[in-house]
């Protein structure tokens, strides 16, 4: 074959190679819908991924490129709230790694600025500037290649391409199209832009002429094309739908776009070709949305008569929605790794490698990588707009050379300190890393300082090992142990070099297992099938998010079924498995909206209804066999009834009834935790959210309290003396129960949506269950004591419309949250200053709500700290929430302390309105047949001897089986003999012929 038609490129043998689960970022709620034809669904540089999150439409999703990993705790992920509209596309500037773009819906361009930490609680991304454009919908967004603060827009109208100065806030130049537009793109250096359209492909110059420069005969489908410069040179490449939507790419020259230089097809199929340009190794990447499969195509002769070939394709096994090239100053260059493509599937961004087989990875392929652009601007935007042209400076893909200018440029020469302490102090990568990468860097310069000890080779061998070892893929811009690991200054001597080491070491974290939590790894597990109620038929979905859809206890599980009359279901929990098809009832006339058990007597059962009633009621406690329409007692607010004479015209002697001080709209109840027959309602009451406290005993209203505003939670301190309340105005109050005076209040969440409350323990903290920005889902917790400084720490645990639910275990110090709609319930330990999560508990049906039994009910036994019941469409499934323990042939008393008994009231109702105190009992959970771990004998020390008897066995069947070989050999031997031995003597010629008779 000519030599023409070869495909001789280095970069031919290119393999794709998906990346190990474990680099994935997984279990993400990322969103797979663009609404523009023109944005990647992905962009990155070479610190964060930017994806649209799910739910509300103007949240993007920032991960850190160096944490892959299982994300749908959002504990690593940035989440910025940009747009109250949908997102349409985004892009990260090339020069500034914490600024990016993004457009919407509603035809708003923003540029955010994000900390170089991320966006937590206390530090959130600042908008620096707004632009509108003149259409309906932002379409395309993409920053200048080469200048500083210029951006690019194209919107919905696809007729007008809007040069912005980011720096002014206003347009700088306008390119008006005649027919609508599909994308654009950049020349390489900056000077030209390319766009394409149905029919059309067209290069302009923006600052020159309002004109297109070329126009030329483009893609025939309707469907969105997209172009793309090839470098800074004078090809561009387009890719599009011909009539028969067969997608095909095309190669053009931009100084004659008559014809072009190639048009070649695919496949017939209606997912959009996304086009990747690797500009240092010539390569285009196509990944097709849907598609499974990556293409590579090798480009060559840009300078003249461009050609190419195709190389590998790469198999993905997912269908992919999107995709983006990570910069190649962050691919791991010793691993002869030239690209890397991080993919959009379902729920998680896969890398995709594209590396070049070698035979040693120990030395840089320099042949492999030539320079890049760097991240420095060649022109400013003034400098642009003024019609000057640069490209951007190079830099070497060399780690060693990248390393040597790196250093230079931002470590001082040493003078008279070592040079080891002026690179740990002076490096930026150091400052910014992480406990453990000083560890590594401390633990490498030790061994750089001893191998100084020694001759000059060892050490230079030791300083090589040691950058190798420290560097990552993704962190090759510094590689942070060549930096560390420098040799010390002659004029330095290594008593202070040690000694300065020391001095980094002393500050480290230490790790090892006394500070671990004994709930890290907290197992949740549903009980055994035949514990399980099924088959629940009708339950009834039409409650609000503050509304509890399951209430248990020891005898009785409750929920809402639907009908008419108010109908709360009663299941006995003596009787798990197939559940009756019409489930015995309790009739209240009216829809309820919350229902609560007595916690000092599984019997009772309050209901609260639309008509504004309380209803008691005493189930047997056999449990009901059918539907009970009378209730024990009912309980309505006390109302004054005046009468009115109007005159009016046509109207006289009129007489009009209201009511006064009536509770209209109950949208909560909750029982006192210490004294028996106290409730606390709070209703609506015509805009004027009222408060009140019942004595059920007596059955009447004793207190009431005008709040003043919308409640959506109100919940007591576990002493029941004092209650909080979170409100529509975003404020979080707390009150005397007694006096009703109010004691503090703060800030609550940032949104009007429904939140829940629950005080965390005797920690003297509360707990907020809502929402922020969006629907990011939030848990804020707020220190008694000072509320009006806001909450101390918050968690930010997921972006989803459905309303949380919390439960917190005192005895653990656990917070469970779980949400309606969701498969996940969400674990935390509650410290003093931060929540830190536990592993979720994740099902596979969704659940509709949780109620947890008192904890007396856990099996201490098969050390069970917390038992639920899980409420889902169509079942009712008791969970476990465990911990593994070495020795659960004990009782685990650093575990199983003494616990309240929450089911034994402190006091009646009629003292504790007469202002009287008592504190609640607690009870051992110890079971008589178990010993108490900390009395437990120690474990015996037979570790040695195990070790020693191991080391014995291995040497003893060694011998065996050396033994058994020389019999073999012996044996073969032998056989070998016996057969000479019995050999018999050569026969004869005569001797040959044989008798007729021995025929």
């Amino acid at each position: 074959m000519s030599k023409r038609f070869q495909n001789t490129s280095k970069f031919r043998n290119v393999v794709g190679r998906v990346a190990k689960r474990d680099n994935w970022f997984s279990e993400l709620q990322i969103s797979t819908s663009s609404l523009s034809d023109t944005a990647n669904l992905i962009q990155a540089n070479s610190k964060w991924l930017a994806v649209k999150w799910n739910g509300s439409g103007g949240t993007l999703a920032l991960l850190p490129v160096d944490k892959p990993g299982k994300l749908a705790s959002t504990e690593n992920i940035s989440l910025l709230h940009a747009h109250g509209a949908g997102l349409t596309d985004w892009s990260f500037s090339e020069f500034d790694q914490q600024v990016v773009a993004t457009g919407a819906e509603d035809g708003t361009v923003k540029i955010w600025r994000v900390p170089e930490d991320g966006i937590s609680g206390d530090s959130q991304a600042t908008c620096s500037s707004t632009m509108s454009i003149q259409a309906t919908r932002t379409n395309s967004v993409k920053f200048h290649p080469t200048a500083d603060n210029i951006i690019t827009t194209l919107g919905s109208n696809r007729k007008e391409i809007m040069i912005w100065d980011i720096g002014k806030g206003k347009e700088a130049l306008k390119v008006e199209a005649e027919a609508p537009l599909h994308s654009f793109a950049w020349k390489g250096d900056g000077s030209l832009v390319a766009t394409t359209g149905k029919d059309i492909v067209q290069v302009w110059d923006p600052r020159q002429s309002k004109e297109a420069i070329q126009t030329g005969k483009g893609h025939e489908g309707i469907k969105g094309s997209r172009s793309m410069w090839l470098g800074s040179g004078n090809f561009l490449m387009t890719t599009g739908l011909n009539k028969m939507r067969y997608r095909q790419y095309g190669i053009w020259d931009a100084r004659n776009l008559e014809k072009p230089i190639k048009m070649s097809s695919f496949d017939s199929s209606t997912g959009q070709l996304i086009p990747l340009y690797d500009e240092d190794t010539e390569t285009m990447y196509f990944v097709g949305r849907g598609d499974s499969t990556i293409r590579s195509f090798q480009l060559s002769n840009l300078d003249s008569e461009p050609t190419i070939s195709e190389n590998m394709a790469c198999g993905t096994n997912n269908p992919l929605f999107g995709a983006c090239l990570l910069p190649k100053l962050s691919l791991n260059v010793m691993s002869a790794e030239i690209a890397r493509i991080m993919t959009v599937t379902n729920n998680a961004v896969v890398p995709v490698s594209f590396e070049v087989p070698r035979k040693q990875y120990l030395d840089f392929h320099a042949e492999l990588f030539p320079d890049t652009k760097g991240s420095e601007p060649a022109l400013s935007a003034e400098q642009w707009l003024a019609g000057e042209n640069a490209t951007v400076d190079s830099v070497s893909m060399d780690p060693s050379k990248r390393q040597k200018t790196i250093v230079n440029r931002k470590v001082d020469t040493p003078s008279k300190q070592p040079t080891q302490e002026k690179a740990v102090k002076a490096s930026p990568s150091t400052k910014d890393s992480k406990p453990s990468e000083v560890a590594k860097e401390t633990v490498l310069t030790d061994k750089a300082v001893s191998s100084t000890e020694s001759s000059n080779d060892k050490a230079s061998v030791q300083e090589e090992k040691s950058s190798n070892v420290i560097s990552d893929s993704s962190e090759q811009q510094v590689p942070e142990g060549n930096v560390a690991t420098e040799e010390p200054s002659k004029t330095t001597s290594d008593n202070s070099t040690t000694s300065n080491i020391k001095s980094v070491a002393k500050k480290l974290p230490k790790y090892g297992g006394t500070n671990v939590s004994p709930y890290k790894y907290i197992l949740g597990k549903p009980y055994h099938p035949s514990k399980h109620y099924v088959d629940l038929r009708g339950l009834s979905n039409d409650k609000s998010g503050a509304t509890e859809l399951i209430q248990a206890n020891s005898k009785f599980i409750a929920v809402p079924i639907s009908g008419p009359g108010g109908r709360v279901g009663i299941i006995a929990t003596a009787k798990p498995g197939r559940l009756p098809t019409k489930i015995p009832c309790v009739l209240s006339g009216s829809s309820v909206v919350d229902f609560k058990f007595d916690p000092f007597d599984p019997n009772v059962l309050v209901t609260a209804s639309e008509d504004d009633k309380l209803r008691i009621w005493q189930i047997p406690d056999e449990g009901i066999t059918e539907d009970v329409s009378e209730a024990s007692h009912v309980l309505s607010c006390k109302y004054l009834v005046a009468q009115i004479l109007v005159n009016l015209p046509q109207l006289t002697h009129s007489c009009f009834c209201f009511k006064a001080n009536s509770m209209d709209k109950i949208v909560t109840i909750t029982f006192n935790p210490i004294a028996k027959d106290v409730l606390l309602t709070v209703s609506a009451d015509r805009n004027n959210c009222g408060i009140r406290l019942w004595d059920l005993a007596s059955k009447e209203e004793k207190r009431h309290l005008s709040h003043g505003d919308i409640v959506f939670d109100a919940a007591w301190k576990p002493d029941g003396k004092q209650f909080a309340t979170i409100s529509k105005s975003k404020k979080l109050k707390v009150f005397d129960a007694n006096t009703f005076d109010q004691i503090d209040e703060g800030p609550g969440h940032n949104s009007i949506r429904p939140a829940k409350l629950t005080w965390l323990g005797e920690t003297n903290m509360i707990a907020s269950i809502g929402f922020g920005l969006g629907s990011s889902r939030e848990v804020l917790v707020y220190k008694v004591d000072n509320l009006t400084k806001g909450p101390s720490f918050k968690k930010t645990i997921d972006e989803s419309p459905s309303a949380m639910s919390a439960h917190y275990d005192p005895d653990c110090g656990i917070l469970y949250v779980a949400g309606k709609g969701d498969r996940i319930i969400h674990p935390y330990e509650v410290e003093e200053n931060c929540l830190t999560p536990l592993a979720k508990y994740e099902s596979e049906n969704q659940q509709q709500g949780i109620a947890f039994l008192p904890k007396r009910y856990c099996d201490v036994k098969e050390i069970e700290i917390g038992k639920f019941y899980r409420l889902t469409a169509n079942s009712i499934v008791p969970t476990s929430m465990k911990v593994r323990r070495a020795r659960p042939e004990f009782f685990e008393d650093s575990i199983f302390c003494p616990t309240l008994d929450v089911e034994t009231a402190a006091q009646d109702s009629k003292s504790w309105f007469n202002g009287e105190s008592k504190e609640m009992c607690y009870i051992s959970l110890q079971p008589d047949d178990l010993t108490p771990l900390s009395k437990a004998p120690p474990l015996p020390q037979t570790a040695a001897k195990k070790k020693f008897a191991i080391g014995k066995k291995e040497a003893s069947d060694d011998e065996k089986r050396k033994e058994l070989m020389q019999k073999m050999f012996a044996s073969a031997k032998d056989v070998e003999d016996k057969a000479e031995l019995h050999k018999a003597a050569p026969v004869k010629d005569e001797d040959k012929e044989v008798a007729d008779d021995e025929w």
